[in-house]
């Protein structure tokens, strides 16, 4: 079969891979421009094409028939060529929907804005309406049924869902809306599934809500493509194992923890046992300065160096299939842990203070005294942000299997 994604400008998509691991066919990215998409189709020269932004609308004239669902949402992200005729659907609606389902996030009842008024929004209004959701749709240019971000920030909302490609790889620190100034938000819902976890739902997640990546959309509405494509009924059992194959491709294992808690040697441990490539950020920071660690702090002071650090990390984040091994100092910056955890499960190494011990290389600290009262106030800063909290006060092979048991490395 010759299937493919259509949209502008494609980077980094997991497309490929995800309807490989269902058909076991080639899938093609094909970016078009504007004015390359009206030939593309009149054209005809494939079996069944994905389409993404910003097309979602804009094929809707070309094609001979559109699925009554596809029409009255008024998106088509899906396109199937039988026998040179072309009907259009949206499977975003049943991945997004299906999504909801399987999370059991209930929003029947519940005022629910959708940031965003393109394709995929029209998909994911309609959904959370066919579940029972009050929707507001929120644009940038307020107009007819839609309201504008002011409304936004005045009303009371439950349920956030963002559609807007703000946040997406590789400009990961983009957010669509200011969490903190909205009143009552539960949970935060963001579709883009690269990075896996994108600043708008970190930040909904330091706040306490409840959040939900589009990974899980995008191979479900994926699926659900193939099944038009193939005009099989396939097998649905392959939609979790598809989700946990492109986690242990894509994810990043970040480690954080006092010096001294075990970082580096489980690092290479886990790199070893995963394939993941090891990273050890304060080598990477110290080659990136030009001097060691040391010689930063004695030089420059700390503040010099956490700029240096926080350069690193900008670097660090875009990696994938990577184990990352940070120094014990880079929870101190919020935008640090964002990123890290952009496509990086965050895993706390926390090891009884009275087996840390000083080293005369640390800077901040020399002695145990000194490692005693970093421990003490960097503790909370660690439980804050880390994912996966995993005691290291026993063997370092047993440290080992429970990091790679709860990070999914497993299986």
């Amino acid at each position: 079969m010759k299937l493919g994604l259509i949209g502008h400008p494609l980077s980094h998509s997991w497309s490929p891979q995800i309807h490989k691991f269902f058909l076991g066919e080639p899938y093609e990215l094909i970016n078009l421009e504007p004015e390359e998409l009206e030939s593309f189709l009149k054209k005809r020269d494939f079996d069944g094409v994905n389409v993404t932004i910003p097309y979602k609308t804009a094929v809707m004239p070309y094609l001979d028939e559109i699925d009554p669902a596809a029409s009255e949402i008024g998106a088509v992200n899906c396109i199937v060529n039988r026998d040179g005729r072309l009907k259009g659907y949206n499977t975003d609606y049943l991945g997004f929907r299906d999504m909801l389902v399987q999370a059991g996030i209930e929003v029947n009842g519940k005022q629910t804005a959708v940031l965003g008024s393109g394709g995929a929004s029209k998909a994911v209004a309609r959904a959370l309406r066919d579940l029972g959701g009050n929707v507001s749709v929120v644009s940038r240019t307020p107009h007819d049924d839609l309201i504008g971000y002011d409304d936004l920030y005045q009303g009371s909302f439950e349920v956030i869902v963002n559609t807007t490609p703000l946040g997406m790889f590789p400009q990961i620190d983009d957010m669509p809306a200011d969490l903190h100034r909205l009143q009552g938000v539960s949970t935060v819902i963001d579709i883009i599934a690269n990075p896996v976890r994108s600043a708008l739902l970190f930040t909904a997640g330091m706040i306490g809500c409840r959040t939900l990546g589009g990974l899980e959309m995008l191979v479900r509405q994926a699926f659900a493509a193939d099944e038009l494509f193939t005009g099989r009924t396939l097998d649905r059992d392959m939609i979790g194992p598809c989700i946990r194959m492109l986690k242990q491709q894509k994810q990043n294992i970040v480690l954080i923890g006092m010096p001294t808690s075990g970082k580096t040697t489980l690092g290479a441990l886990l790199s070893e046992a995963t394939g993941k490539k090891l990273v050890e950020m304060d080598e990477l920071t110290a080659e990136r300065m030009g001097m060691s660690i040391p010689r930063a702090f004695a030089q420059h002071g700390e503040a010099w160096f956490r700029e240096a650090e926080r350069r690193t990390v900008g670097e660090v984040s875009l990696y994938e299939h990577s184990v990352i091994s940070c120094g014990g100092g880079v929870i101190k910056n919020p935008d640090n842990m964002k990123n890290l955890g952009a496509n990086g499960v965050i895993v706390w190494l926390d090891r009884r203070p009275d087996l840390l011990y000083g080293s005369n290389d640390r800077p901040l600290s020399p002695d145990y005294d000194s490692v005693l009262k970093l421990y003490r106030e960097r503790y909370g800063l660690y439980e804050s942000f880390a994912d996966i909290r995993i005691t290291n006060n026993d063997t370092i092979e047993d440290c080992l299997q429970r990091i790679m048991e709860q990070t999914g490395e497993n299986g």
